[in-house]
């Protein structure tokens, strides 16, 4: 499930990729070249360098989404809060917090 402030899974920010689950992966590959440990090497190199590109585009995305979604929440906070401070005068009731350390 895609989080709403990454816009992508989490799965999807570590891998890359989104999760198969076994049942749905249908493997119908065949061969074009020969492998050969050249050839394995080159194609591996590729895939890793592929994988990092698009790991990189993906958290990128994910970080500004997550940019944009704080800025959001922090202009719905600040309009609900009132225009000018509160000033409060001698003789006004207020409510005083004791913390856990101040009664010890």
């Amino acid at each position: 499930m895609k989080q709403d402030t990454t816009q992508a899974t989490p799965f999807e920010l570590i891998y890359g990729r989104t999760a198969t689950l076994p049942v749905k992966i249908e493997v119908n590959t065949y061969l074009t070249k020969p492998i050969t440990e050249e050839n394995f090497q080159e194609t591996l190199l590729r895939r890793t360098y592929n994988l990092m590109e698009i790991l990189e585009n993906k958290r990128k995305k994910a970080a500004n989404n997550i940019q944009k979604s704080q800025e959001k929440q922090k202009e719905r906070h600040d309009n609900q809060l009132p225009d000018k401070p509160i000033e409060f005068k001698i003789g006004d009731k207020v409510l005083l917090h004791r913390t856990k350390a101040e009664k010890q």
